[in-house]
Parts: structure tokens; sequence; C-alpha cells
């Protein structure tokens, strides 16, 4: 009804309304209604902007919290490709390491295969020298504490039971290992006969000579090999040079003495001081 009122008075103009009242109180009534209808109308368009301009703050609020709640997804899903991708490398190196571990284990037990076949290797070496007569007596026992180091390097590791901590097993070293620059000469520590001279699995190029009476020294991962089985050697003379011929550890001599093919302590043998 209001609506209809509103467009009568539109169509026939607020002067004649007032025009045609027929009485002043009349007139008086309908000034007063039309100065309500005004002033709520009034009340009404100033409310309607407060709620349009509520209504923008709110929109603009939530387009806020939406922006922020792409920018926290974008955030988020650039953490979890980022923990993603952590994981996979931390896998990557955890399986770097199991195989790492598996290849070192297995060099481990090949080596103590090498040693074990070593040993047999020198006790059929020595048994040949003795059904040939070829053990001669010598003056090797006389020079114990006396022999030079055969190359001029750092013992890294010594003759006995050594714990890889590493693993947590235990192994044995039939020698002395001594670190050394590649190509450093090796000598002989005594006079003697080259019985071996060879690769030998485990220990890469080694030479063996047989110095009588039962005694042996033995060089192992040699770079080249300058003197053949069978060759008489001189004490100090140059057999080989450094190399890491089946070394895990670098460029460094293997270096044992054995007697009755058994490994004794080289540093009981050589003068260290």
């Amino acid at each position: 009804m209001r609506l209809v009122a509103l467009y009568k008075i539109n169509q026939t103009g607020q002067l004649h309304l007032l025009v045609t009242a027929e009485s002043i109180h009349e007139l008086f009534q309908r000034k007063m209604a039309l100065e309500r209808i005004l002033e709520y109308d009034e009340e009404m368009r100033k409310a309607f902007i407060e709620d349009k301009v509520r209504l923008k703050k709110g929109l603009n609020r939530l387009n806020q919290q939406q922006m922020k709640k792409v920018s926290l997804e974008a955030s988020i899903n650039k953490q979890i490709g980022s923990m993603s991708q952590k994981r996979k490398k931390r896998q990557t190196i955890l399986k770097e390491i199991r195989s790492k571990k598996s290849y070192e284990l297995a060099a481990l037990d090949s080596f103590k295969k090498s040693a074990k076949a070593l040993d047999q290797t020198i006790e059929s070496l020595s048994a040949k020298l003795k059904q040939g007569n070829q053990d001669k007596k010598s003056s090797f026992s006389a020079f114990k504490g006396l022999l030079k180091m055969p190359v001029r390097g750092k013992i890294t590791r010594f003759f006995g039971t050594y714990k890889n901590n590493k693993f947590n097993v235990a192994n044995f070293c039939s020698g002395i290992d001594i670190r050394a620059n590649r190509g450093e000469p090796v000598a002989a520590v005594c006079d003697g006969k080259i019985i071996y001279s060879s690769w030998f699995k485990g220990y890469g190029n080694m030479i063996i000579i047989d110095h009588g009476s039962s005694y042996y020294t033995l060089y192992a991962h040699l770079e080249e090999v300058l003197m053949a089985k069978g060759a008489e050697i001189k004490t100090g003379e140059v057999i080989a040079t450094v190399g890491d011929t089946g070394s895990l550890t670098g460029p460094n001599l293997h270096f044992e003495v054995r007697h009755h093919g058994k490994p004794v302590d080289p540093l009981e043998w050589l003068e260290t001081g």
C-alpha cells in the first residue's frame, strides 16, 4: 500500500497533495505523515548505505581470507613437496648406505677368505722349498729388531686382532700397513730370493721373499713389480713401488714377516726408533 501511495504522490506531486487538503487539520496531518514517510525513508536510505558499507567490508574480509587461504594452501603444498623430496632423498641416501655397507661387508669377508688363501699359499710354497731342500740356513734371525723399514711412510695398522667399529666385527691383521705416496720405492729388508711375484686376490700385486730358515717377508698392494720370481735380492734393493692394488684404504704397503708360514709381529723385527 505504501508503494502505491508513494507512486501516487510522485504522479501528482507533494504540493498538490497538500493543496487538496479539505481543512487545516487534514493539511497538518498530511504534512506530518509525509514528513514521517520522508524521515523513515531517509533512515532506511542511511541504513541501506550502512549495510552496503558493512557488506563491502565483509566482502573485502572474505576476499582477504580467501587470499590468505590460497596462500596458506600454496605454502602447505610447498612444504609437502619439500618434505616429499627430503623423504625421497633420505630414502636414496639410506639405500646408498645399505648398499655401501653391504659392499664393505662383502669386501671384508672377501679379504678374510683371501688371508686364508694366502696362508695356504705360503704353506704350500714352504713345503715345496723343503721338498727341494731349498730352505737354506740363514742369519735372518740375527737381524731381529735391526731391519730397516721397507718404505718411507707412516704405520696406520698394526699386527694383531683389531675391531672394525663401523660394522662391529673383529679382524686380524697379519702384518702392518704403511701409508705412503703412490710410486714410493719399496726395498727388501734382507737378502733373499723371490718365490712369488704376481697378483694375489685381496692383496693386489704382491712379492714374497724367502730369507732361509723358513723366514719370509711379504710386500703387497704394489703399483709396479720390478723383480720377477726367482730373482736373488740384496738388502735395501728396490723391488717395487707403492700402490693401492687390492687395497680398500688407498696407497699403502702391506708388509708381513712370517716364520714357518705363520705371521709374526713385524715391529719386533724392524728398527723403528
